[in-house]
């Protein structure tokens, strides 16, 4: 067994020692090796010894003379760090988790994925169920208010299921509401997803998206710099936006308040130089506040998945919609992007509701149009 990796596994373990501690735990013992193998009394006996080093900078209350946040290595992270305990269990987690097929990537490792190296605090390992996105390809990250209305819902799901069928990854964070239906449309395009979670990758957060969860395990991707196990915590979410944006060429917010979440992971994108796109919403909506402003502050509007396609140069796989009988093109053409009742078709079809519903399942069962809400239409 690497004894480097199972050091760096054991310290990935420790939640609260981010980059910066780690490189002030590297300052005081070389290596984290060394701090893995060192006993207890010993890692106490350095901790105290180097008392200056372990406080940098990053904490809020005290500033050094040149105006640097200062930082400390909070005491029960540094009781944890020489628990026995925690260093005679690593080797059977390790083992553990390497069963449950979970991959664990480190900064230094080739594996890790190019496009987080250069953002600002990238992290310095992930854990990852299933697998990474092909970096050749170009990755989208959908975001969005998670109590979204019916038209987040349908405008994610709908942008999700036609970006990932024209190729693009649709990467997002499994929360409710709109990241859910981003990756469920992805996923229905049998398409590739990757969700950024805020706890660890054998927790499931939100219950609501078990399903998502598990399609995810075996068709897609789940990540998070979290130990595997970890629970979802509010202050974890911020965190994991900048990994949202970091592993995508741009960002679209679907809806959002003044103050949201979509709107920290817009920030962090814009941060890394990566694309804003935004879907505009009503004046004066609660959800379309922090979609609009975006917009007014440069962001790009979009109306259409093909104007994120047209963007980016790709090119949508043709039309076999000429394949359609005379009543079901006729039909597809009734149906846009907003919502429309199978009451509603059949009337302008001026046939019998019978037929109608006949041709609405015939487009659905070959993916020219999804079911919104229970007989409700919309193309895809």
């Amino acid at each position: 067994m690497n004894m480097d990796v199972l050091a760096d596994f054991w310290l990935a373990q420790i939640v609260g020692v981010g980059p910066v501690g780690k490189s002030i735990l590297e300052e005081i013992f070389g290596d984290i090796r060394t701090l893995f193998l060192s006993s207890s009394d010993e890692v106490y006996l350095r901790m105290k010894k180097n008392a200056f080093s372990s406080i940098i900078y990053n904490e809020r209350k005290n500033k050094d003379n040149n105006g640097k946040r200062r930082y400390r290595i909070p005491a029960a992270v540094i009781e944890r760090l020489a628990d026995p305990a925690d260093r005679r269990d690593i080797i059977s987690e390790y083992e553990r988790t390497k069963k449950q097929a979970i991959i664990f990537i480190r900064k230094k490792d080739t594996e890790y994925p190019e496009r987080l190296r250069d953002i600002p605090n990238p992290p310095e390992h992930l854990f990852l169920y299933g697998r990474l996105p092909d970096p050749n390809k170009k990755a989208i990250g959908i975001v969005g208010a998670r109590n979204c209305t019916p038209y987040g819902r349908d405008m994610a799901r709908l942008f999700g299921y036609r970006l990932a069928q024209a190729g693009m990854v649709v990467i997002s964070g499994m929360a409710k509401g709109v990241d859910g239906w981003a990756h469920r449309g992805a996923l229905e395009a049998e398409g590739e997803t990757l969700a950024v979670l805020g706890c660890g990758v054998e927790v499931c957060y939100p219950s609501c998206n078990s399903k998502i969860y598990r399609a995810l395990k075996e068709k897609g991707g789940l990540i998070s710099e979290y130990p595997t196990t970890y629970g979802a915590m509010a202050q974890n979410f911020p965190m994991r936006n900048r990994i949202v944006s970091g592993l995508s060429d741009g960002i679209l917010v679907v809806e959002a308040r003044i103050r949201s979440g979509s709107l920290i992971t817009a920030d962090a994108a814009l941060d890394q130089g990566k694309d804003v796109f935004v879907i505009p919403g009503r004046i004066g909506d609660e959800l379309s506040v922090g979609c609009n402003r975006l917009i007014r502050q440069g962001a790009i509007p979009v109306l259409t998945p093909d104007d994120i396609l047209e963007y980016y140069g790709i090119t949508r796989s043709i039309d076999n919609s000429s394949s359609l009988s005379a009543e079901e093109q006729q039909l597809l053409e009734l149906i846009g992007t907003t919502p429309v009742s199978l009451a509603w078709l059949a009337e302008q079809m001026q046939g019998s509701y019978a037929n109608t519903l006949r041709l609405v399942m015939s487009l659905k069962k070959d993916r020219f149009i999804m079911e919104t809400s229970r007989d409700h239409y919309i193309r895809m």
